[in-house]
């Protein structure tokens, strides 16, 4: 992929660039997650797309792309980032839950066996293990 893909402009557009063949790139399973829990917690009503755009399009006049940093990369962590954002404007996570969850898949990246696929539950009891009683 070139650049970025636009910001679609309603949720059916959104939707729509999953099913095309020359749809989103993602360069890591990450950016593909964060783009379908996107469409999905709008689809069940906890933002509208409207609502979306407008926190990701502050997302990225707030955070541009850094130096070295590629369009498609720099979009997928705006895109997090937002998506972050309206999760906790809305109530459905905190921004302790979030940072505890990030920690928690650090954790089970530090703790996968080289060559197996990265899983929660190996963060999970080392993130644990590593919090104060």
């Amino acid at each position: 992929m070139t650049g970025a893909p636009p910001v679609p402009p309603d949720l059916v557009a959104a939707e729509a660039l999953l099913r095309q063949a020359d749809g989103p790139s993602f360069a890591e399973p990450w950016m593909a997650q964060a783009f379908a829990c996107t469409i999905q917690l709008s689809r069940r009503g906890l933002f509208t797309w409207s609502e979306w755009v407008e926190v990701f399009s502050t997302e990225i006049k707030a955070h541009p792309a850094q130096p070295g940093e590629s369009s498609n990369t720099a979009y997928y962590r705006q895109w997090l980032a937002a998506l972050e954002t309206i999760v906790g404007l809305k109530g459905a996570a905190s921004t302790i839950e979030i940072a505890e969850r990030q920690e928690a898949w650090r954790q089970a990246y530090l703790n996968t066996p080289h060559g197996q696929p990265v899983e929660l539950r190996h963060g999970r009891d080392a993130y644990a293990s590593s919090r104060p009683p």
